[in-house]
């Protein structure tokens, strides 16, 4: 990539950052996903159980669902609206190829999800620590995979975007970021089925999807177990080859697609 294409991608990049900190319903969602981060203080104390586990566990609940809210609003308008206002016109009729103004749009999506996830993060660590819960690298591990989802929800957030109108993007985003986290079970499932079409559809379903439980250590971090780093290569592994498949087939899309 030449030094124009970075200087676009970093602009379009830092545009949609700009664009998104003055969005009031996502600054919103920012608030409500940090009063629901110290509101879940409140909730431990009314759970039956360890205090310090259901801290643990509601937190990374509460990251894990606003992950996939934030790129279901970033996303499904990230190319539409750019198309409906016309602005995509005057971007692409200049010397800007595509593929930076589709990575462009994506490093911008990531900017703004890291800002969100530090916030939240550094919240949530501050009132573990405030009570007393101790935490080890299981917890750290488990954060920056949940980071790592998001990005790979981005990744797929723009692949639909590239093709589909806002409420489909939302649907079929949401039936990923549910059924990869299912993924055992569907295995489970087709592996059990009487029916030869259902078990062809869930299998089917199992291998097309990205297995989002692989990237879980939430377990590890909660009982303090070991996280071995055959595990932890595997979901990165994963992780990368997920984020590029979504990313490729978003810009052999993308590229195709008549715009102007």
């Amino acid at each position: 990539m030449s030094g124009l294409a970075w200087i676009q991608l970093r602009a379009i990049a830092v545009n949609v950052w700009r664009a998104s900190a003055r969005d009031r319903i996502l600054l919103i969602l920012w608030a409500t996903a940090l009063l629901f981060i110290f509101f879940s203080l409140v909730l431990a104390k009314m759970v039956v159980g360890s205090e310090e586990m259901a801290l643990q566990t509601t937190g990374f609940w509460i990251m894990g669902i606003w992950g996939l809210i934030s790129v279901l609003y970033l996303g499904s308008n990230i190319v539409r609206q750019e198309i409906y206002q016309k602005t995509i016109y005057f971007v692409l009729s200049r010397p800007v190829h595509r593929t930076t103004f589709l990575l462009g749009k994506f490093f911008g999506m990531i900017i703004v999800l890291a800002s969100l996830f530090v916030i939240l993060a550094l919240c949530w660590l501050f009132i573990l620590l405030s009570k007393g819960v101790p935490l080890n690298a299981g917890h750290f591990v488990t954060l920056a995979f949940i980071f790592g989802e998001w990005v790979l929800l981005a990744s797929f957030s723009l692949f639909f975007a590239a093709f589909t109108s806002p409420l489909l993007h939302n649907f079929f985003l949401v039936g990923l970021g549910f059924l990869g986290h299912w993924s055992r079970d569907l295995y489970l499932f087709s592996q059990n089925a009487h029916s030869a079409i259902a078990k062809t559809l869930l299998s089917v379903i199992y291998h097309v999807l990205p297995n989002l439980d692989a990237l879980n250590f939430r377990q590890a971090a909660l009982y303090n177990e070991p996280i071995g780093a055959g595990l932890i290569m595997l979901a990165g592994g994963v992780l990368l080859a997920w984020m590029l498949t979504a990313l490729v087939g978003a810009n052999l899309i993308f590229s195709r697609r008549k715009l102007l």
